[in-house]
C-alpha cells in the first residue's frame, strides 16, 4: 500500500511552514483528489516525484533540461502574447526548474493514459509523444492563426459578462500592497479593481489566490511555494530563477505575466481556453499529442545544448523505455488514488 495519506500530511505541513495556506481550499483539494485518477495525478506532483525516483531510478538518471515538472495533459492552453497574437502551448510553469527530460515525458504520457475515454492505446500515446518530441524544431509557442487543427478543436469563448461576473463571486480580499501595485503597473489605463479570493486549479489549491476585476479587465495573483522537488529530496532537480523570464521571452508567453516576491501575476480572460482530448476522434487526438510534444520541446529547447544532449540520450535508450515507464507509473498512480479515495468514499457513505 502506498503512503499517500501520510505523505500528503507531511508535504502540507512542510509547505505550510513556508507559506500561509488556505485551510478551506485544502479541504476542497482533498475531495477533488478522490474524484478521478487524472485529477489525483494533477494534484499530487510532490508524491509523483518521490514515487518516480523510487520506482524508476534509471529513467530519471538522464540529462537535465529546462523542465516543466508538473506536466500533464491539462497543462496546455491558449494565451495572448504582448503583441495580441493568440498562442497555444504549456501554460502552467509553477514547478519550472531544471531536471531530467524523462520526467516531463513520463508524466505527460502517464496523464494521457489516465485520461478517461482517450481514443489511443498507451503504446501509441508513448510512440507519438516520443517521436514528435525528438523531431520537433523548438521555437516560440504556436500561433493559433497558423494552427487550424488546434483552433478548430477549441471550445467557443465564454460570455465576457458571465465570465467576469464569476470572477467577482469570491469573498472580498485584501492583497499585499506590493503585489497590488505590481498588478496595477501591468494594466494600461485606469485601474480601480475589486479584489476577491479565487479558488482554481488542483495542485495549487491551498495557496493564496486572488483576482482583481475592473470591468472587462482581470488580473490574478497567486502565491507560489518552494519547489516540490525540495520536499521530495530527489536528486537531479534544481531551481533556476532565471528560467521563467527566459521562457516568457523565447516562447512569447502570456502577456502580461510576471513573478514578484514569490507571487505569480497573470491576465485572466474568457478567451484563455483548453482543448479536452478525452472525447476527440483518434486522428484529432494524435494531432493534439504531436502539438503537445512540440510545446514540451519548445520549453526544453530554451537551452538548445541541453535539448540536444537529452535527445541523444533518448535515442540511445532501448525501444519501449517510455511505454514501460508509463505502465509502471500509471499502475502506481492508480494504487495511490484508490488508497486516497477509499476513506473519502467511506466517509460519504457513512462507513461500512
Amino acid at each position: 500500500m502506498s503512503d499517500i495519506v501520510s505523505a500528503t500530511a507531511d508535504y502540507e505541513g512542510w509547505l505550510g511552514r513556508a507559506i500561509p495556506l488556505v485551510a478551506e481550499d485544502l479541504v476542497v483539494k482533498h475531495a477533488e483528489l478522490a474524484s478521478s485518477e487524472l485529477r489525483f495525478l494533477r494534484g499530487t506532483y510532490y508524491f509523483w516525484l518521490r514515487q518516480t525516483a523510487a520506482l524508476l531510478p534509471a529513467v530519471l538518471a538522464a540529462p537535465p533540461v529546462p523542465l516543466v515538472g508538473d506536466l500533464h495533459v491539462e497543462n496546455f492552453g491558449t494565451w495572448q502574447d504582448r503583441h495580441g497574437v493568440r498562442r497555444w502551448g504549456v501554460n502552467d510553469l509553477d514547478e519550472l526548474g531544471r531536471g531530467p527530460y524523462t520526467a516531463d515525458l513520463v508524466r505527460l504520457a502517464t496523464s494521457c493514459v489516465l485520461c478517461p475515454h482517450i481514443a489511443l492505446a498507451p503504446a501509441d500515446i508513448c510512440r507519438i509523444l516520443l517521436a514528435s518530441w525528438l523531431e520537433a524544431r523548438p521555437g516560440h509557442a504556436v500561433a493559433l492563426d497558423d494552427a487550424h487543427h488546434l483552433r478548430q478543436l477549441l471550445p467557443p469563448p465564454r460570455s465576457p459578462e458571465r465570465y467576469y461576473a464569476t470572477l467577482t463571486a469570491g469573498a472580498p480580499a485584501k492583497v499585499p500592497a506590493p503585489i497590488a501595485a505590481a498588478v496595477a503597473d501591468s494594466v494600461d489605463g485606469p485601474w480601480h479593481p475589486s479584489w476577491h479570493a479565487r479558488r482554481a486549479g488542483t495542485g495549487s489549491l491551498g495557496h493564496a489566490r486572488y483576482v482583481g476585476v475592473d470591468g472587462h479587465e482581470a488580473r490574478e495573483a497567486k502565491q507560489l511555494g518552494p519547489a516540490s522537488a525540495e520536499w521530495a529530496g530527489v536528486a537531479g532537480f534544481t531551481a533556476d530563477p532565471a528560467l521563467y523570464d527566459q521562457l516568457q521571452h523565447a516562447l512569447r508567453g502570456p502577456w502580461p505575466a510576471s513573478r514578484i516576491d514569490g507571487w505569480q501575476l497573470r491576465r485572466l480572460a474568457p478567451d484563455v481556453l483548453r482543448i479536452e482530448i478525452d472525447a476527440l476522434a483518434r486522428h484529432d487526438v494524435e494531432r493534439v499529442l504531436r502539438s503537445m510534444a512540440q510545446a514540451v520541446a519548445d520549453v526544453h529547447g530554451v537551452d538548445a545544448a541541453a535539448l540536444a544532449t537529452a535527445r541523444a540520450d533518448a535515442s540511445s535508450r532501448p525501444p519501449g523505455w517510455l511505454a514501460d515507464a508509463v505502465e509502471t507509473m500509471a499502475s502506481d498512480t492508480r494504487v495511490a488514488w484508490r488508497d486516497w479515495a477509499r476513506p473519502v468514499r467511506l466517509g460519504e457513505d457513512g462507513g461500512g
